[in-house]
């Protein structure tokens, strides 16, 4: 698999590697973190004109600690609705 560079997040994320990315369910499918209306990293990192917020000096920073210490429930959130994996499903 080839990364896509514009699917790498400011926080380090890959939306490309990311099931609602991938395959999205009925309800929701993100083309990516740059395509949301609203993320607060990403608007902060464009703020400081920085493409990955490792770049910051004050990486890391709160935001980063909040986003990733919520990262148990974003995971829980994708054993629901996927229940059963993706597979080898893609877009």
């Amino acid at each position: 698999m080839e990364l896509n560079e514009k699917l790498i997040a400011p926080c380090g994320l890959y939306c490309g590697w990311c099931p609602y990315y991938i395959v999205g369910t009925e309800n929701f499918k993100c083309e990516g973190c740059f395509t949301r209306d609203k993320c607060t990293i990403r608007d902060c990192a464009e703020e400081k004109g920085l493409r990955l917020c490792t770049y910051c000096h004050e990486f890391p920073c709160k935001k980063l600690y909040e986003m990733y210490g919520g990262m148990s429930e974003f995971f829980n959130q994708i054993r629901r609705d996927f229940p059963e994996g993706i597979g080898n499903k893609h877009p």
